[in-house]
């Protein structure tokens, strides 16, 4: 407790120094306390949404006692709560029925069937998609599950239940109609519910009026143990018990306790602590050097009373821990209740879901408070070393001294920014994210310990400058311990932005590149989706539809080759086959698995994976016209084509299936099973060879192979008119979307359309929200570091006044200070940033899994809106600075 003892004086001292600095004081705890209040909000939020393995079954089963799946004809092996299973036989091919399921239960069970998927209803626009779910809301079991807001369940097949989301979009509540489409039928809105596990539009049907797959829910007489979890995956079932949930049986742990992923995740997530601790540090750091300056005659007064360099250190420390203790208890009220008020707004729009409850995560918000007391000793730490080691003589003669940097400080912060690249780069050779991670952090706080001499480095320019600016440099390069924690604060917080912004922008941007439309962009197919020997659709009217709702569309028939005799449950198709000269050697091989296959694509550009050149493989015409509208190839490759159809050839989008003017074709001919006929295995006739000519290579085309109806027959198939293309002169909007499935719906039921918008790039939120955090921060370090000198400085400004400067040098004298702080970080920042970014960028590109998947690489691309930004910050800085200073010069006294 001797150490207790000596703290206690400079506890006392550090009290009693933040109530009467309490301008100082309020500034410390709002920068280091909004940090932290953002990891408490960020901790009671993460709490709140994270469902407990009880609430999750609830949320599954309502209160029914587990849920079943069966899934094989074997045995199956599952974890204890169900997250998976593995099996050695074969798979169950049909759903099972609740009498099957009543048989392997015990006596007593009764059973439930929830089923989940999607269903197209007409909309005040058109037809549009939304979520489905199939249960029966009368069942007060459902309870958890479901949860009725208004209105009574549904009772029959042909009445539904809406969530508040899509009763809203539709404009109907209980008493309304709602249309579906495929099939075409209208249902009675009895109720409005709401499904804690999703906020998104749904309705609710009755059971059995979803398609499987399904789930069904157990009611037993006892609860289900493990036991009977175990003898009931023996049958092929996998459950989810609530019993065993609320307590898990004692299991051997698997092999790979802790995973790679889950390691990074933990090592990373401790990297960005480090990171948000070090600028908390940085932006409190000059309140602490300028208050520590402030008291140097105190301290200095100590000193010469006796007081050795631990007791200068405490004193100064100890308004970190009192100040940081401070920040830490308003910060977590503070993250707290924003954290419960924004509940709602998570749930509704950012989440989709109801939140478990309304949790705090103690053990994380006791974090937080140890967080905060130890960003507040950080931030004291250099403050106090340097008041430790003060001239008890020069303070109190009134002197400064010189401040330089020191040689090993020099050293150490090249080393650590040299050493940080090094390791980021092998990093990014060894695809490590964390290494990566740890080599920026290094670099970056290597950066922090150069910006002290790199301020005195600038300043030397100070000398051809105009008088205001020499004199900003000339205090930058004095107050380096104020100066320097402020321009690598506003270094920091844009380097993240930047960096962030970059890489999710490249990442975007790799995601647009690597696109692959299956049309000409704009085009849009209409195809019927039924068996061969349904009637075929009515083509004028379908295309009188498509015009209705895109007059500007140009339309043209499209026939599919089917078989000669069709005949139910036959099927036929055509093929290419690739020349063996285009194969991927490793395709030969007996063993060949998807990590051979993946090697082998890195080592032979034919072993990448194949990606779909199309929506239709083989579209037969029988005007050549229509190629306007498959293909956006050229004028003149057009013309060849249609010479080549018109020949009895193939036009085909690939040119690894076409060699020496040639095209191999095969067709396949198999039976399902059905009522008539039994099952009959693919078989392949004799190939034929065909002219064939090639698309050029970046032309887009509808259709993988393009044929005339000769050719077809030639090849001893018929032809089926079943599609309409047309190409349009812009992409249609969702409600010109909605427009043409509602038009199209109406010729046929079973009709299906398909719009090719291309590629679309989505500008991220989160790239702004990033610059415009950063710059705030920006904005508020330099605010703070131009407050601090300008209260640094005042007798400097008082000797200015003296020797006859004018009232608008002090306004110049500030808006300068601000702009040297924040102009030097911003740059500094940016640049640290995008060097950030390529270093990921180059991990990512390494992988060579684009390369595998046929995918672009990644590419930097600038965060323009993040660094237009940050790099307005600077002249905002100073446009305030010089708005909110006081041009009036001090007068310290009077003769």
């Amino acid at each position: 407790m001797r150490w207790l003892r000596g703290w206690a004086p400079a506890l006392r001292m550090a009290r009693r120094e933040a109530l009467r600095s309490r301008g100082r004081s309020t500034l410390v705890v709002a920068m280091i306390g909004l940090p932290v209040a953002m990891m408490s909000f960020v901790a009671a939020s993460y709490d709140m949404h994270q469902l407990t393995p009880v609430e999750e079954l609830t949320r599954q089963a309502g209160q029914y006692d587990a849920v079943v799946e069966w899934v094989a004809d074997g045995p199956v092996s599952q974890p204890p709560l169900g997250g998976g299973y593995s099996s050695t036989g074969a798979m169950r091919q049909s759903p099972p029925t609740a009498a099957e399921l009543l048989a392997v239960l015990p006596a007593g069970s009764t059973v439930s069937q929830v089923a989940e998927g999607g269903v197209d209803v007409f909309t005040p626009d058109g037809i549009g998609g939304v979520s489905a779910r199939g249960a029966d809301l009368a069942d007060p079991r459902l309870r958890g599950y479901v949860e009725l807001l208004s209105g009574v369940a549904p009772a029959r097949a042909d009445e539904v239940a809406l969530n508040e989301g899509l009763a809203d979009r539709l404009g109907v509540g209980p008493g309304g109609k709602i249309r579906t489409a495929n099939p075409d039928y209208t249902y009675t809105v009895t109720a409005v519910v709401e499904f804690p596990t999703s906020l998104r539009e749904t309705v609710l049907f009755r059971p059995g009026v979803l398609p499987a797959p399904i789930d069904w829910l157990v009611d037993t007489p006892s609860p289900v143990l493990w036991a009977d979890v175990q003898r009931l995956n023996e049958q092929g079932i996998v459950v989810r018990s609530r019993a065993v949930a609320l307590d898990p049986p004692a299991v051997p742990a698997d092999d790979t306790i802790t995973s790679t992923s889950e390691v990074e995740e933990v090592a990373l997530g401790a990297i960005m602590v480090v990171l948000i601790m070090l600028e908390v540090v940085l932006l409190a750091g000059p309140a602490f050097a300028v208050g520590a300056r402030r008291r140097s005659r105190d301290l200095a007064l100590v000193a010469a009373a006796g007081g050795t360099p631990a007791h200068l250190r405490r004193i100064v420390l100890a308004d970190g821990v009192v100040l940081g203790l401070g920040a830490a208890v308003a910060a977590v009220g503070f993250g707290i209740g924003t954290a419960v008020l924004a509940l709602p707004l998570f749930e509704q729009y950012l989440v989709y879901a109801r939140a478990g409850g309304l949790r705090v995560f103690p053990a994380a918000q006791a974090g937080v408070v140890l967080l905060a007391v130890g960003a507040g000793l950080a931030a004291a730490m250099v403050p106090a070393f340097t008041a430790a080691r003060q001239s008890v003589v020069t303070v109190l003669a009134g002197r400064r001294g010189v401040t330089r940097s020191r040689k090993r400080w020099i050293t150490l912060g090249t080393v650590l920014a040299v050493g940080g690249t090094v390791i980021a780069v092998a990093g990014a050779g060894l695809r490590g994210t964390t290494a990566i991670m740890v080599g920026v952090v290094l670099g970056e706080l290597g950066l922090v310990l150069l910006t002290p001499s790199l301020v005195g480095l600038i300043a030397r320019a100070g000398r051809w400058l105009p008088l205001a600016p020499r004199i900003a440099l000339r205090d930058t390069a004095r107050n380096r311990g104020s100066a320097a924690p402020a321009i690598s604060a506003v270094m920091a917080a844009v380097a993240g932005a930047v960096a962030l912004g970059a890489f999710v922008g490249s990442d975007e941007q790799q995601r647009f590149d690597s696109y692959e439309p299956r049309m000409p962009i704009g085009n849009v197919l209409v195809q019927q989706d039924a068996a061969d020997t349904a009637p075929g659709p009515d083509l004028a009217r379908v295309r009188d539809a498509v015009r209705q709702a895109l007059p500007d569309a140009r339309t043209h028939e499209l026939l599919s080759p089917v078989c000669a005799e069709p005949a139910e449950g036959r099927g036929c198709g055509l093929n290419l086959d690739m020349p063996p000269a285009a194969r991927c050697p490793a395709w030969n091989s007996p063993a060949m698995t998807k990590e051979i296959r993946d090697r082998a694509a890195l080592e032979d550009p034919r072993c990448a994976y194949e990606k779909g050149t199309g929506t239709v493989q083989f579209a037969v015409v029988d005007d050549a016209a229509a190629l306007d509208a498959i293909s956006d190839a050229p004028a003149a490759d057009l013309a060849q084509a249609r010479q080549t159809l018109a020949a009895g050839g193939l036009v085909v989008a690939d040119p690894r299936y076409v060699s020496g003017g040639m095209a191999t074709v095969i067709v396949t001919d198999w039976q399902e099973q059905t009522a008539q006929s039994e099952q009959r295995d693919p078989v392949d006739r004799q190939p034929v060879t065909v002219p064939a000519t090639v698309l050029p290579a970046g032309s887009l085309s509808a259709a993988f192979a393009v044929a005339t109806p000769a050719v077809i027959k030639r090849l001893g198939l018929g032809v089926r008119r079943d599609m309409v293309i047309a190409s349009v002169g812009h992409v249609a909007s969702t409600e010109e979307t909605e427009r043409l499935n509602a038009a199209v719906h109406a010729v046929g039921g079973d009709l299906r359309v398909e719009v090719e918008s291309g590629a679309q790039y989505v500008e991220e939120p989160m790239v702004w929200i990033l610059g415009v955090v950063a710059a705030l921060v920006a904005l508020g370090a330099a605010g703070i570091a131009t407050g601090l000198a300008a209260a640094d400085g005042r007798a400097d400004l008082a000797t200015l006044g003296a020797v006859g400067a004018s009232p608008r040098v002090r306004r110049l004298l500030s808006l300068s200070q601000s702009g040297v702080i924040s102009g030097l970080g911003a740059v500094l920042g940016v640049l640290a940033g995008l060097g950030t970014t390529a270093v990921l960028i180059a991990a990512t590109n390494a992988g060579g899994e684009h390369l595998i998947y046929g995918d672009a690489p990644m590419r930097l691309v600038l965060p323009w809106d993040s660094i237009t930004i940050v790099l307005v910050v600077p002249l905002v800085a100073m446009a305030g600075a010089g708005l909110f200073t006081r041009s009036r010069l001090p007068i310290e006294r009077r003769l």
